[in-house]
């Protein structure tokens, strides 16, 4: 510093304000303070700076965190905070881009750390104290980079699992990309009161690459309320229906009818052999079998399938234990584990020299394993009693995710649903999606399963099946009977087993006809 004094040698004069800053500084230059200061750029990125001869480098950092905040306030306040984070986390440009302003931020972040005990430090100092404040700055540096590095890791898996979902085209005739149903931001669910999603358990090695489906669901949302209906469909269904405009028609006008061999669940590999010998049949679509199993569950239900999921059954139990476990109470003594064998009259038997585990009736939290286990065993019980379990868990999974176990489980979870799921839901439609989730986790879910109490599995009434779903999605109002009532309804018909539509109200009931054990429920009726 060039200072010199005036003519009476009493003051100082400086040549620039920068000289008079410094010269101010060295007379207050204290290891206390420049840990305080240090401490302070930490806290608030800059802050620390104002204080040393970088005061203009300090308010220029504080002032773009300021507007930063500011400007993030004012869009949380439009679109609320979860709808924010959610349509943040949906568009993988976006958050690319909040990946490397989280990084420049942080750099900067340390710079300001490093740099503000750079210029606070005292000019006399010693060893001791010089290596005291460089550990401290140290500490500080990777206090505020641990939280960055953490996002890093959590964005980075986040990006490479929707890769993977959304990766491969959709079943569609042309092959070309999911188009959205939605209507506009302010009511994207206009246009469609309930949406119907297909969800299928695929026992292959690759969710992607499966033939045969064990698990067939169809959930259908009421997209206002959030109450739902999962209807499950037995994988040993014979004679389902193809719809006229199916190519699998031709080969079997009357339905899927060939003895047991025939079965729902078979339907997948069917589409795919024929399309091997017949590729111009299903010209431009790339996934024949899954094409075939939605639209003949379309037409046994009566439902339009807007969407599918395909989960691997394989892959679940990783899924499970991400969250940390589901909690079900468990009916009966259920081996899992364990080897089994088809015995001289076709029925499944335990192989009792094998490692069984048996899970016993209560309520418990069940581990991935044991959670695959529970939801596939069927040699003690039957595949009914399959299905209900299998709902159990869907309906357990969707409401025990809290969302701290999501934030600190975050990397496995969303790891472990890149590895084993697959969906044709638009990715520009996620937002709001998972905020139908969340509609959907505080409202009501009820059950109604098709079992041989209820459908006869080898020679189906497809009507009756129909009127059911109808029934399930419309449910009458509480209402007193109006007097002079005769009873009668005017009802339009069932759409016919050919036809793939929105099922309309069915005809009167049978008045001698009774209530089947397996009927509409809620599921925590049926699980607990």
């Amino acid at each position: 510093m060039n200072a010199r004094r005036d003519r009476t040698g009493s003051h100082a004069v400086f040549g620039s304000r920068a000289e008079w800053v410094d010269h101010r500084e060295g007379r207050g230059r204290t290891l206390g303070r420049a840990l305080w200061l240090t401490a302070l750029s930490a806290l608030v990125p800059g802050a620390g700076l104002i204080g040393t001869r970088r005061r203009r480098l300090g308010l220029l950092i504080v002032s773009l965190l300021v507007l930063g905040t500011v400007a993030l306030a004012l869009v949380v306040r439009h679109n609320g905070l979860t709808a924010t984070a959610l349509e943040t986390a949906a568009d993988s440009r976006l958050l690319r881009t909040v990946l490397w302003c989280l990084l420049a931020g942080t750099l900067v972040w340390v710079a300001a750390i490093a740099l503000t005990a750079l210029t606070s430090r005292p000019r006399r100092s010693t060893g001791g104290q010089r290596a005291v404040l460089a550990v401290f700055t140290a500490v500080l540096c990777l206090a505020v980079s641990a939280p960055a590095a953490l996002a890093v890791r959590y964005v980075d898996s986040h990006l490479a699992a929707m890769d993977k979902v959304f990766a491969r085209p959709p079943s569609s005739p042309d092959g070309v990309e999911p188009t959205s149903a939605l209507g506009p931001p302010d009511d994207p669910w206009a246009d469609l009161p309930r949406v119907n999603v297909l969800l299928l358990g695929s026992d292959a090695a690759e969710a992607r690459e499966g033939t045969r489906t064990d698990t067939m669901i169809v959930a259908s949302i009421d997209t206002h309320t959030g109450d739902s209906v999962l209807f499950s469909v037995p994988r040993n269904l014979q004679k389902v229906p193809f719809p006229r405009d199916s190519p699998l028609h031709q080969l079997f006008p009357n339905g899927y009818d060939c003895g047991n061999q025939c079965l729902m669940n078979a339907v997948w590999t069917l589409a795919d052999l024929t399309a091997e010998e017949h590729p111009d049949w299903f010209a431009g679509d790339p996934d024949p079998g899954l094409t075939a199993t939605r639209e003949v569950l379309e037409t046994v239900l009566g439902l339009p399938i807007q969407h599918t999921v395909i989960v691997n059954l394989d892959g679940f139990a990783d899924l499970v234990d991400a969250i940390g476990g589901v909690l079900v109470t468990v009916k009966d003594p259920i081996p899992i584990n364990g080897r089994t064998f088809t015995n001289a009259q076709g029925n499944i038997q335990l192989d009792t020299s094998s490692k069984v585990e048996w899970l016993q009736p209560g309520t418990q939290r069940l581990t991935g394993k044991q959670a695959l286990g529970y939801a596939r065993s069927r040699v003690t019980t039957d595949d009914y009693d399959r299905m209900r379990r299998q709902r159990c868990i869907v309906a357990a999974v969707v409401h025990q995710v809290e969302p701290m176990t999501l934030l600190q489980r975050y990397p496995q979870i969303i790891g472990a649903v890149g590895d084993n799921v697959v969906t044709d839901i638009p990715r520009q439609d996620l937002p709001t999606w998972a905020e139908l989730t969340l509609l959907v986790q505080g409202a009501t879910m009820k059950s109604l399963p098709f079992t041989e109490s209820n459908t006869d599995t080898v020679d189906p009434n497809f009507s009756d099946i129909r009127a059911r779903v109808w029934e399930a999605i419309h449910p009458a109002p509480e209402a007193p009977a109006t007097p002079g009532d005769s009873g009668s309804s005017t009802a339009t018909a069932s759409p016919t087993d050919g036809d793939r539509q929105t099922t309309t109200a069915p005809g009167p009931q049978d008045p001698g006809t009774t209530t089947p054990p397996d009927k509409l429920e809620d599921v925590g009726a049926v699980c607990d």
